[in-house]
């Protein structure tokens, strides 16, 4: 017998519509519930095309938790995936988002708006999809990126592939 952090409906919903993955929902619902402290930073990795986006996306609509989702590979510069987390993130809070400077040239500008974005949220999870596969990015990115968590309060999850 296990203990479940969601309701049995809404875990049978996921359980149908994402199949074989009945584990790794519980467990990153777990991570993610509102009744616990979430760890700062989450990287589900795996091969490509096994449902890790579909799983986080679907599971975060489902337990009504604030994020916001980055593909990252659409990105081309360090500077246009920072811009483009800030309006995604802008766009996710809607009406609640404070008004923020569009431009972002490094992490710590970045960490600058993102705090300002953030002020006030009980919890927000910031998705960046395929981050590995970032073009043009600094050397920093990722541990920069590993790392927020632990500057701005709020869990990030960071999906990745492993590399060829």
């Amino acid at each position: 017998m296990t203990v479940s952090i969601l309701p049995e409906e809404l875990l049978a919903s996921l359980n149908d519509s994402i199949q074989c993955r009945q584990l790794q929902i519980q467990q990153t619902a777990c991570l993610l519930a509102s009744d616990f402290p979430s760890p700062p930073t989450i990287v589900l990795h795996g091969p490509e095309a096994t449902g890790k986006t579909l799983t986080i996306n679907a599971l975060l609509q489902a337990i009504e938790t604030p994020s916001a989702h980055v593909r990252s590979k659409e990105c081309i510069t360090t500077r246009h995936l920072l811009e483009r987390t800030l309006s995604e993130i802008q766009t996710a809070l809607g009406d609640a988002a404070r008004p923020i400077d569009g431009r972002c040239e490094s992490i710590s500008a970045f960490v600058v708006q993102l705090q300002r974005l953030l002020e006030g949220q009980q919890k927000f999870v910031l998705v960046f999809d395929n981050i590995d596969r970032q073009r043009e990015a600094a050397p920093t990115l990722l541990p920069a990126l590993a790392r927020l968590g632990e500057i701005v309060c709020f869990p990030h999850i960071s999906l990745e592939s492993p590399q060829d």
